[in-house]
């Protein structure tokens, strides 16, 4: 897909032609548009290669592990740490690889990670894998700060989200992620980060999945409150706009917030309150597919059909239909909405 400052271009050629813009206004409107940085095909396998060579040494450790004295282990744990360390920090010194040093912070995170089991085996030390995937999420958020690495912030996030499922659920249990996501957002919208905004997003949901959980207030009440939490902030992001991290934002909390709306009405809703969540669920399926629809997000648009689906399937479901009846309701509502979509059309044309 060409970048907006290409497509600007091609189009004031055309603009320029048809004499609605002055030639001598080209080069001033096109310096006032930034270039998109875009990851090239070299830089997208360094990082891969690095990763990857991350991995590769921690699976020769642990392959030569039985072969290697106790203390030789230790050693040539914390000096693989310190030469990644070492080599991210040489090159954010000389400035001028500041993806390479990305990566390897986040390798850095991964090989800590790995150093506390296998620190723990070298000397017999019986520990909580809760605990170690938070201190290791931590020790990556320290490295995410310090380097201002993106790539390290998914890493923090993503162990942070392993530890939340890695012990028990109980009610004086405290959960991390939900007040980790936030600060992953931050820093996503400060650094213009997509990659780290996708993380933080998914974070955010997961950690609103984990505190109900823990709570136990799977409930229609619980369910309905986190559906909400996540509308207000997909409303805020969707007012942010403008900046690509905003978008993912409000597309993450989309969908987010669909899926818990559609689960709390799964679980003891009766009478009166089961058909105002199916009536509900479809006029907001439908909202949200005219929200994407005037905002030309597909994704959006998406998850309203998805919601739509899945609320007609549900009614089905309840109803007892067969597929015969399931093929007659579906064919009246086709017809339905290609009637309404014809009227609109002619009223639009008129």
């Amino acid at each position: 897909m060409a970048s907006y400052k290409a497509r600007l271009t091609k189009d004031l050629d055309g603009w320029i032609a048809a004499g609605l813009t002055p030639v001598e206004s080209r080069e001033a409107i096109l310096a006032s548009v930034a270039e998109e940085r875009r990851l090239d095909t070299a830089s997208v396998l360094a990082a891969i290669g690095a990763l990857l060579l991350g991995a590769a040494a921690i699976a020769f450790v642990a392959a030569n592990w039985g072969a290697i004295p106790r203390l030789p282990r230790f050693a040539l744990i914390l000096g693989l740490f310190l030469a990644v360390i070492g080599a991210a920090g040489w090159t954010a010194r000389t400035g001028r690889r500041p993806l390479a040093t990305n990566i390897l912070l986040a390798v850095a995170a991964c090989i800590y990670a790995a150093a506390i089991g296998l620190t723990g085996q070298i000397f017999d030390i019986v520990g909580d894998p809760q605990r170690a995937l938070r201190g290791a999420g931590l020790a990556a958020g320290l490295l995410t700060l310090a380097g201002r690495s993106s790539a390290a912030g998914v890493v923090a996030l993503a162990l942070l989200g392993l530890g939340e499922f890695a012990g028990e659920f109980d009610g004086g249990a405290s959960r991390w992620l939900i007040f980790a996501a936030p600060v992953g957002m931050a820093l996503a919208w400060l650094w213009n980060s997509k990659p780290l905004a996708h993380a933080a997003s998914l974070a955010m949901i997961v950690g609103l999945i984990a505190l109900l959980s823990v709570h136990e207030r799977w409930a229609t009440g619980g369910l309905l409150a986190g559906a909400a939490v996540l509308a207000g902030l997909a409303a805020i992001a969707r007012q942010l706009g403008g900046r690509r991290t905003a978008m993912i934002f409000f597309l993450w909390f989309v969908w987010g917030a669909l899926l818990l709306f559609g689960f709390a009405g799964l679980t003891d809703l009766k009478g009166a309150g089961l058909i105002a969540h199916r009536l509900a669920w479809l006029v907001i399926g439908g909202g949200v597919i005219t929200l994407g629809l005037g905002d030309r997000q597909s994704m959006v648009t998406a998850a309203g059909v998805v919601a739509m689906i899945a609320a007609v399937c549900t009614i089905l479901f309840d109803l007892g239909l067969g597929l015969m009846t399931a093929a007659g309701l579906f064919a009246g509502c086709a017809v339905i909405a290609l009637a309404a979509g014809f009227l609109a059309r002619r009223r639009a044309k008129a």
